[in-house]
């Protein structure tokens, strides 16, 4: 894509340094404090989650991106199964379609700004805050005070 730069965040092989290093649309950032990594991540107009299998866990780092409203290009798996939920993100099942996905995003603005509103949406209904007065709901509903204690 002209004009991009790909920022790659956390630890990187021998092969990806040597194939990517000094290019000056990729930038190596290295591994970073969580802090850190989400103000870049924040900056982001697409990310990518370009696992190549299912780890059958949920992936925290799925949940940061639509909390920052980044919307996100992943492979379509039960691990992502909140960005097609949430139409959060693209989900695609090859390599080849996950770089087509990712070409049309950085092509399409309207369509980035769309994602990125429900990447929005789905990560404030995440909010601690929410969650905590979910918990707080739950809690005064099946073990409500005892007002004789």
């Amino acid at each position: 894509m002209p004009g991009a730069q790909l920022w790659l965040i956390g630890g990187v092989s021998a092969r990806v340094r040597s194939r990517c290093g000094g290019r000056d649309d990729v930038l190596l950032l290295g591994r970073l404090p969580r802090t850190a990594a989400l103000a870049h991540v924040a900056n982001f107009d697409i990310a990518l989650y370009p696992r190549a299998r299912d780890q059958g866990i949920q992936s925290a780092k799925i949940a940061e991106y639509m909390g920052l409203g980044v919307p996100t290009v992943s492979y379509d798996y039960e691990v992502t199964a909140e960005l097609r939920e949430s139409g959060a993100g693209v989900l695609v099942g090859t390599p080849r379609e996950f770089v087509g996905a990712v070409e049309r995003l950085a092509r399409d603005e309207a369509e980035r700004r769309r994602l990125a509103e429900a990447a929005r949406a789905a990560g404030a209904a995440r909010d601690w805050d929410v969650l905590a007065a979910r918990y707080g709901e739950i809690l005064d509903r099946y073990l409500p005070l005892d007002s004789a204690a």
